[in-house]
């Protein structure tokens, strides 16, 4: 029953990415709902290496609101800007991924994609996406090849946008994150080590 599962939701996840290509539109829509773990981690370390991807981020608010708490959609377009291609992860569903049986280590490689608001680049802006993806699950994994882009719809609870004339502060950065995750449960308790494995900044941008 594993196996046909697994077989299931690999079969629909290449189906989903070969429409996407066949439309000639590299758009992964992750404004949910999102099919999350069901063991999330509550423990574990991580590692960076402070290396920068070969990519180019940029970011479109596609609406907006007075109202900080109501979410908005928000594009992020990821370019491969070197001269190999770039293997990303392109499934927001990390319960896809996450084996049945709790005692079984696996491991994902996740592309989170966020916004900052201000100025050092530490205050994260509610929302954002992180994509999933795995060798062993179709359609989870793409590569992009130099030049080529993709979009990721995620939704962001982005911030009034201040008044022109009014210092606030305010300084809006998208960030993109590649990692490689490690999990493992033992005795009910979920962990997770992570490895850095570069990172990239969109500019400095405006919501419209």
């Amino acid at each position: 029953m594993k196996q046909k599962t697994t077989s299931l939701f690999g079969l629909i996840a290449a189906i989903a990415l070969s429409a996407v290509y066949a439309l000639g539109q590299l758009t992964v829509d992750a404004t949910g709902p999102l099919r999350d773990r069901l063991r999330k981690p509550t423990a574990g370390h991580g590692g960076s290496i402070g290396r920068e991807l070969p990519l180019k981020l940029g970011v479109d608010v596609l609406g907006g609101s007075l109202d900080p708490a109501i979410t908005t959609e928000v594009e992020f377009i990821l370019t491969n800007s070197g001269k190999k291609p770039l293997t990303i992860p392109v499934s927001p569903n990390p319960g896809d991924l996450e084996p049945a049986d709790p005692k079984v280590r696996y491991s994902v490689r996740v592309l989170s994609l966020y916004i900052t608001s201000d100025r050092k680049r530490e205050k994260r802006v509610p929302g954002g996406v992180e994509l999933y993806g795995n060798r062993g699950w179709p359609g989870t994994l793409m590569s992009l090849a130099p030049g080529e882009s993709v979009r990721v719809l995620a939704r962001v609870a982005v911030p009034p946008i201040p008044i022109p004339d009014q210092d606030s502060g305010m300084v809006f950065v998208g960030h993109a994150v590649l990692d490689n995750q490690a999990v493992h449960t033992v005795d009910g308790q979920t962990f997770e080590d992570t490895q850095e494995i570069g990172s990239a900044t969109s500019t400095k941008f405006t919501p419209q």
